[in-house]
């Protein structure tokens, strides 16, 4: 039987998180034996099958501190990964650690960046960011093969590595059916932070024409209260929803019209085909990246130069004062539900990790 390793920080909500669940599941029901191996002991969010192998650490962090506890984690992904003695591990997340770990072991290492390429892993911290890409030059021997979200990323990645690289977008969670009445709601999905930038999408909503329409954002984060105090400033708290994390956010997409998308930084954004399948015509940030890899302007939404909040602006009031038009975005955007089927994406992942499985 064929072994895989599957490694990153942890197992709670996030869209990393699930697409390790959801292919670990796939895998395991393809003949595959499937370890998940986390490097932080969190509340694991997302249900994963009985024949998935979780490999959890004790709690190094909060038992010794963040640098002391640093070289137990570095013992710990290696110690899993020589046990375990897969035909490939699959990082995800804090990948120079499992390159660093995984040298002198006799297996395949594919590794998959989830945020975008451009990211600047230390922010004000040159040295620290000069250390970090030194190490990825001094390891990426070690680097087997590299799974990229877009094509942009694979660019970005042909010019650092030598490895065969290829290009597969995320794969869209099983979407719940709800039967609603469509509401004129413009919806945001994600986190309520930096990255995610919903202030845009106030600022956009405050500049409508259109006093039968609300915004409805779904998430929490570290910058709700700001967004909050940016809709009272605005005049527009009556109209904006904030509904704070949801599990069952299909409920709340299926009622919308629009899905409004301001992020600035993505690897794939997941939220934004998840909208999409729902049936919301998209209104997007062009960021680097995902969002130009997703959306076919004027056929199944629209992309908006980054930070352009009148652009943006107009493109909502298009599709208010326009039904037929935004109708028939919604009906072309619903299309990624085939386009990023589950079972089409994970083949494809699949043969990249395991060609001979």
């Amino acid at each position: 039987m064929r072994k895989i390793v599957i490694v990153l920080p942890k197992l709670n909500a996030g869209g990393t998180e699930r697409t390790a669940a959801v292919f670990a599941n796939y895998m395991v029901n393809k003949g595959v034996d499937v370890t998940v191996l986390v490097m932080f002991k969190k509340e694991i969010f997302f249900e994963l099958d009985p024949k998935v192998k979780l490999v959890e650490p004790e709690n190094f962090r909060e038992k010794y501190g963040r640098i002391l506890s640093f070289p137990l984690l570095l013992l710990y992904l290696r110690k899993h990964i020589k046990k375990e003695k897969p035909d490939t591990v699959f990082c995800i997340g804090y990948m120079l650690l499992t390159i660093i770990m995984s040298v002198g072991i006799k297996t395949k290492v594919i590794i998959s960046g989830r945020s975008s390429p451009d990211r600047v892993r230390f922010p004000g911290n040159r040295l620290l960011t000069w250390l970090y890409h030194f190490c990825y030059t001094l390891f990426k021997f070690r680097i087997d093969g590299i799974i990229a979200q877009t094509h942009y990323a694979k660019e970005v990645y042909e010019r650092k590595y030598d490895c065969p690289i290829v290009v597969i977008p995320n794969f869209l969670r099983e979407i719940k059916e709800f039967r609603h009445d469509r509401k004129n709601h413009i919806v945001n999905l994600g986190r309520t932070s930096f990255e995610k930038a919903q202030h845009f999408l106030i600022e956009a909503f405050a500049k409508l024409n259109a006093p039968d329409w609300k915004l409805v954002i779904i998430g929490d984060g570290p910058l709700l209260e700001e967004l909050k105090n940016q809709a009272k400033a605005l005049n527009i708290a009556e109209k904006v929803e904030f509904c704070g994390f949801q599990r069952e956010v299909d409920s709340y997409l299926s009622q919308g019209r629009i899905f409004g998308f301001t992020s600035i930084i993505e690897g794939y954004p997941n939220a934004l085909i998840e909208g999409m399948a729902n049936g919301l015509a998209p209104v997007s940030f062009d960021c680097v990246a995902g969002p130009s890899d997703i959306i076919r302007e004027g056929e199944n939404g629209f992309l908006i130069p980054m930070g352009d909040t009148v652009q943006f602006a107009e493109k909502l009031q298009m599709l208010i004062d326009n039904p037929g038009l935004l109708d028939k975005i919604a009906a072309n955007a619903s299309k990624v539900k085939e386009t990023n089927e589950l079972q089409i994406i994970a083949e494809r992942y699949r043969q990249f990790l395991l060609p001979s499985a």
